[in-house]
């Protein structure tokens, strides 16, 4: 087995030590105009493509590339609290106009005859046929099932993960960025979802006064919009061929609601415009970066260019640690979620244009009882639990930094009162600044040296 990936950090300086004080930090996010959202992580450079041989992750967010060759990349990681369960997901940012697709599995590695192992779980995803360059996203969640409670994924100590294309007839490298969270067992679950648990929501009405706050084609620039005093609306534009995020906290028993206005043209506006009329998708990406957009009455996408307005409205369920269980309960743990609008590239024979949206973003909190976390938990194998843990940060997100939420980047920390700086890719760009001013010293050494000769 490779070397576990371990200090995030490190690993992102190490993996990218070679270069020159100017590195920009934005040089591994996709080309202005691509298209395609920087999704973050911090990279794996070389990971393995071989079942005997996998690349091992500490739990965290790790930036990989899947080849156009169709490849998967195998992985491992190593349970570090016994009864856990483990939450893997995947986003991908897929280039050009082919569309893409991911494909996610785990199983249990835990037996050395059986490399493959048991079945964990697997998803798929393809990509909006309308919007090609949308983000996609998978999940898989290891852990107790309700109907296995004995079931060897929930005691494995090593979880092997594969990772590839899916139906993809893309000849463009995939970003993908791959979330790993180790979740601590409960000593209660909380209230569970009535016997009837259809998807029920009120569609918020645009708040009285609205902001101009821009969205980002970035996870981690994502602005934050708090709509717990009420609902938030953000008048804006989004440019054809391009995806846009605002970044929401969500906590237990939260019902996410988003809503967006698309405006009508008169009749001389859309003939100018022409056909096809602008494809606009409205999504949610969960903690772990799966995707969601359940729908009531209204649907998830809509068209900018008609006489007639259009309205999307996407939701999730209240967050229950229950709606693990169902295939389409979403979401499953607390954190920061992203609202999501892509909208599709413009013809071949106009310009982009920017498409005018009222988007309106509900949080109601419900009456549902959250779950609660063993006080102290075990360590993989029995004895004493990892450090850090506590029953109010229960959940593992980096090397051996625990959180209150599942969302996020944790590497490294930062002050209350500084702002983020300190990513994996800033540490990198410093560690080649260092690395080359040493190479800079070293060389002016040896001018000096040949200068005595």
């Amino acid at each position: 087995m490779r070397s576990v990936v371990r200090g995030a950090a490190a690993a992102a300086v190490l993996a990218l030590a070679v270069g020159a004080w100017t590195y920009d930090a934005r040089a591994a996010a996709p080309a202005a105009g691509s298209g395609q959202v920087d999704i973050g992580g911090t990279p794996v450079p070389g990971a393995s493509t071989d079942p005997g041989d996998p690349t091992s992750l500490d739990a965290g967010l790790w930036r990989l590339d899947l080849g156009a060759e169709g490849q998967p990349l195998r992985l491992t990681y190593d349970r570090r609290i016994q009864g856990s369960t483990v939450h893997i997901g995947a986003i991908g940012a897929p280039a050009g106009s082919a569309g893409d697709g991911l494909q996610l599995a785990a199983t249990d590695a835990a037996n050395p005859d059986d490399p493959e192992g048991d079945d964990c779980g697997s998803d798929s995803a393809t990509t909006d046929s309308s919007a090609s360059t949308a983000v996609v996203g998978v999940q898989v969640v290891v852990g107790e099932e309700v109907d296995q409670p004995d079931s060897t994924c929930t005691s494995a100590g090593t979880i092997a993960i594969t990772l590839g294309r899916y139906s993809s007839s893309n000849d463009e490298d995939l970003p993908v960025a791959l979330k790993i969270v180790e979740e601590a067992p409960t000593s209660d679950q909380g209230e569970p979802p009535p016997d009837d648990d259809a998807l029920d929501f009120e569609v918020p009405r645009p708040a009285d006064s609205s902001v101009t706050t821009a969205g980002a084609a970035s996870f981690a620039d994502a602005p934050l919009v708090d709509p717990r005093d009420g609902a938030v609306t953000i008048d804006t534009t989004v440019t054809e061929g391009t995806e846009l995020l605002w970044r929401v906290p969500v906590s237990w028993s939260d019902q996410l609601v988003a809503r967006v206005d698309l405006p009508a043209l008169d009749s001389d506006e859309a003939t100018e415009l022409g056909s096809p009329s602008s494809y606009t998708r409205l999504a949610i990406v969960q903690p772990t970066r799966d995707l969601y957009a359940q729908t009531g009455d209204d649907g998830s996408y809509g068209y900018y260019g008609s006489t007639e307005r259009s309205r999307l409205v996407v939701a999730g369920y209240p967050l229950r640690y229950l709606n693990r269980y169902s295939s389409d309960e979403a979401p499953v743990l607390p954190g920061d979620e992203w609202v999501s609008i892509a909208v599709a590239a413009a013809p071949a024979d106009r310009s982009a244009v920017d498409v005018p949206v009222e988007l309106t973003i509900a949080v109601t909190p419900t009456d549902a009882e959250p779950p609660t976390y063993q006080a102290a938990v075990l360590a993989q194998g029995g004895g004493a639990g990892p450090a850090g843990y506590s029953a109010d940060k229960p959940y593992l997100v980096g090397d051996g930094e625990f959180s209150a939420v599942a969302s996020g980047n944790p590497l490294p920390p930062v002050a209350d009162d500084e702002p983020g700086w300190w990513t994996g890719r800033h540490l990198s760009g410093l560690g080649l600044g260092v690395i080359s001013l040493g190479c800079c010293a070293a060389g002016a050494g040896w001018l000096t040296r040949r200068r005595r000769a």
